[in-house]
C-alpha cells in the first residue's frame, strides 16, 4: 500500500489582524553571498497600506520548508503601531522564509509584486559601551513617533537580565500557553513595571522532553529581592559587560536625526548622562 504524505499549507501573517489598528511592514536588507536585485532597490523600506498587508496575508501561505541553508534578504518586521508583532527573515533565491525555528517555502514573486508600494527609509547602527546611555537613547527614541526598533525596546528600560529555567515537560506542551504562565507566575513576584519576560529558546533531550528557557529583565536590585526567589539558570547581568558594546538598530531615523532626539530628550527632562557614542 503507497505511502501517502499530507503536507499542510501555512498562512505566514494569518495571525495578525490588519482590520484593525495601524500595521507597518519594515524591510531591512541583509548581507548575503548571492544578493537580490531587489536589495539594490531598497537599503530599507516602510510599507503602511492595510489593504496592500491584506493582499499579502493571502497570497503568503507556505509549505513546512526543512532545508535551512541559505543566508536571507530581507528582515521583515510588522508592527502594530509602533509595537513589533512578527520579525520574519526571507531567501528570495532559495525561496522560503523563517519565522524562529521555523520555516515555509515562499515565492520571491510574493514580496517583488508589492514593491512599488514600498517606500525607501533610513535606518542605523548605533553602538553604546555603556548601559546608562543605552537606557537614555531608548527612552528618548521611544517618544519619537516616526522611529521604529528592530528589536522590542523595552528590555532597554532595565539595567540587565537573568535566565529562567523550566525543564522536562512533555514534548507535547502548548508553548504559547506555558509562556503565559511563566509570565504570570514572574510578573506575580515582582512589584508591578519592574520586570519585562520573554522565551529565549527550547530544546528536547532524549527522552523526550523538553527544556525551556526565558530571558527575564530587570535592574539588579530587583533581581536580588524578587528574582533569586525564582528558578533562574544563569545569574543577573548587565546588558553590556565592561570592555563590550551592544549595537542598537533604528528604522526611519539617521545618525544626526537620533542624536537631536537623544538631545531633545535630555533638555526636556533634564537628564545629565553623556550623548551615546
Amino acid at each position: 500500500m503507497p505511502l501517502h504524505l499530507t503536507l499542510f499549507l501555512y498562512a505566514i501573517l494569518g495571525d495578525l489582524d490588519f482590520s484593525r489598528g495601524k500595521w507597518t511592514l519594515v524591510g531591512v536588507s541583509l548581507p548575503n553571498y548571492a544578493p537580490h536585485p531587489l536589495q539594490q532597490r531598497f537599503s530599507a523600506f516602510l510599507l503602511q497600506d492595510s489593504a496592500i498587508l491584506c493582499e499579502m496575508q493571502k497570497l503568503w501561505v507556505g509549505r513546512t520548508f526543512y532545508e535551512d541553508y541559505c543566508d536571507y534578504h530581507f528582515a521583515l518586521k510588522l508592527y502594530e503601531g509602533r509595537t513589533l508583532r512578527k520579525t520574519l527573515k526571507v531567501n528570495l533565491r532559495c525561496g522560503y522564509i523563517t519565522e524562529g525555528v521555523f520555516s515555509y517555502s515562499f515565492s520571491p514573486e510574493w514580496l517583488e509584486r508589492f514593491a512599488s508600494a514600498f517606500r525607501p527609509i533610513y535606518w542605523s547602527r548605533v553602538w553604546f559601551r555603556y548601559n546608562e546611555r543605552l537606557q537614555l537613547a531608548v527612552r528618548a527614541l521611544l517618544e519619537a513617533e516616526e522611529v521604529f526598533f528592530y528589536e522590542e525596546p523595552e528590555p532597554y528600560l532595565f539595567e540587565g537580565k537573568f535566565i529562567l529555567a523550566w525543564d522536562s515537560l512533555p514534548w507535547r506542551v502548548d508553548r504559547d500557553s506555558l509562556y503565559r504562565a511563566v509570565q504570570a507566575k514572574v510578573m506575580a513576584a515582582f512589584p508591578p513595571g519592574r520586570v519585562y519576560v520573554r522565551p529565549y529558546f527550547f530544546y528536547l533531550d532524549d527522552k523526550a522532553l523538553l527544556h525551556f528557557r526565558f530571558e527575564v529583565f530587570c535592574n539588579r536590585v530587583d533581581f536580588e529581592a524578587y528574582g533569586r526567589r525564582l528558578p533562574f539558570s544563569v545569574s543577573w547581568q548587565p546588558h553590556i559587560q565592561p570592555g563590550e558594546a551592544k549595537r542598537l538598530i533604528l528604522i526611519g531615523v539617521n545618525r544626526e536625526k537620533f542624536l537631536a532626539y537623544v538631545h531633545a530628550w535630555q533638555q526636556k527632562h533634564g537628564a545629565v548622562s553623556e550623548m551615546p557614542d
